[in-house]
């Protein structure tokens, strides 16, 4: 029962809607549902002394990560906001205790990352209606109506209205003015780090399945249709980064196989432009590598900024603190952050909080690089974890309830995946 509650959480991430127990206060169902679910797999664990398994260096690299978020608040400004922050992480973090309890098993693994994909692949068809419905009746149109009559159920009141305070739902590429896809999420670079995430798992399910081939394949179309949509540049290099990262592990059928899906990647991109000149996806990348475009320069400013904070505190201002250390007028959800996971780290927690987070998932790239040694399944897994490392260059996912539960649930399975290994060196 635990395990299949796990699953259904699983498939619920991408569509778990806010709950409103008070005014400004939004909470996401995962933020109950995880909680509850950890109670009672540690009880049952517990009880049956069954606890041994969450003994390995990415669990303690986890823990030692979490207390120094907790250590932080004594550099914090304002303790309310980081006491929140922190709330957070401790709503979330337990996610990684359950997986890693209950998946404990190679069938259980796989069936996790089914369902995982499953959803993922529902959420791609919902944001890519989203996406192509403002051909037919409108970018203003659709905007109001996602504004007023969708986000709010997913978000919550009062982070819907800071949502659009500070859009990011339209680009502009190439003169013309496109919506992104990003519904049911708050912003178009969460999605692109979901999808992008599963996109990996979902092709090796493909090339190692015996049943539901076409619907993997489907599956991985839509995921990849999706995050191109999204028009997000770092997670077009981080797709082409993992492909790039895996192909010295993968066998020259599977090399085929990526070849062959990377060319698939790049038709998409570049073979259905507006017009004969312009292709606003093909404009989004280029732009990339262009340091006088406006979001770039923007970008390096705040790395700048960012770099001469933890010059000055190298223990870190305190978990949730740092847009008041840059704005001192700043409110709880104004969003001022680095647009780098690793410098936002580094600015609130400290730069030995950034070393470890590293490790951890330096950890489970190692973990799943030896698997994938005798089972070529967990070559997803690094592709999956090096979408979000290099991912992570320019966006902060940690503080989204639907990108860091999946990166916990993966990085469970790679712990995992190493104690599966040593029980059958001892077998």
């Amino acid at each position: 029962m635990l395990f299949s509650a796990l699953i259904l959480i699983c498939i619920l991430l991408p569509f778990q809607f806010a709950l409103n127990p008070a005014t400004n206060v939004d909470l996401a169902i995962i933020r109950v549902l995880i909680p509850l679910l950890f109670m009672a797999t540690f009880l049952k664990f517990f009880k049956n002394k069954q606890l041994s398994q969450t003994k390995n260096i990415l669990t303690y690299a986890v823990l030692a990560f979490l207390l120094l978020a907790i250590f932080s608040l004594l550099f914090s400004q304002n303790i309310t906001w980081s006491l929140r922050k922190l709330a957070f992480l401790f709503s979330i973090f337990p996610l990684y205790f359950v997986a890693l309890l209950l998946l404990d098993s190679e069938q259980k693994i796989r069936k996790t990352l089914i369902g995982l994909v499953f959803s993922g692949t529902l959420v791609s068809i919902f944001a890519l209606f989203q996406f192509v419905s403002q051909f037919f009746f409108g970018i203003n149109r659709v905007y109001n109506f996602l504004a007023q009559s969708i986000i709010p159920f997913f978000l919550g009141n009062s982070f819907s209205k800071e949502v659009l305070a500070y859009p990011s739902w339209l680009v502009n590429s190439e003169g013309t003015t496109y919506m992104r896809a990003f519904a049911p999420f708050p912003d178009p670079h969460m999605l692109s780090y979901y999808v992008g995430m599963l996109l990996p798992w979902a092709i090796v399910l493909w090339t190692t399945s015996r049943s539901h081939r076409k619907l993997f394949l489907i599956a991985a179309s839509l995921l990849t249709i999706c995050d191109i949509a999204t028009f997000t540049r770092g997670g077009y290099l981080a797709i082409m980064a993992a492909a790039v990262v895996v192909l010295p592990l993968s066998s020259r059928k599977t090399v085929w196989k990526i070849i062959s899906g990377i060319c698939l990647f790049a038709f998409l991109f570049f073979a259905v432009p507006k017009n004969p000149v312009t292709n606003p996806v093909a404009g989004r990348i280029t732009s990339t590598f262009d340091v006088n475009e406006g979001s770039n320069q923007g970008r390096i400013a705040m790395w700048k900024e960012a770099l001469a904070v933890i010059a000055k505190h190298p223990q870190g201002v305190g978990i949730g603190a740092y847009a008041l250390t840059v704005d001192p007028d700043a409110t709880y959800r104004t969003p001022i952050y680095t647009h780098n996971a690793y410098l936002d780290v580094a600015v609130e927690l400290g730069v030995i909080a950034t070393i470890i987070f590293a490790a951890m998932l330096g950890i489970s790239l190692k973990n799943f690089w030896r698997a994938s040694q005798k089972n070529s399944f967990y070559i997803a897994g690094v592709a999956s974890l090096t979408v979000f490392a290099v991912h992570c260059l320019v966006e902060n996912p940690l503080y989204s309830v639907h990108v860091l539960p999946l990166l916990l649930v993966i990085l469970a399975i790679s712990a995992n995946v190493q104690n599966l290994s040593k029980k059958k060196c001892k077998g």
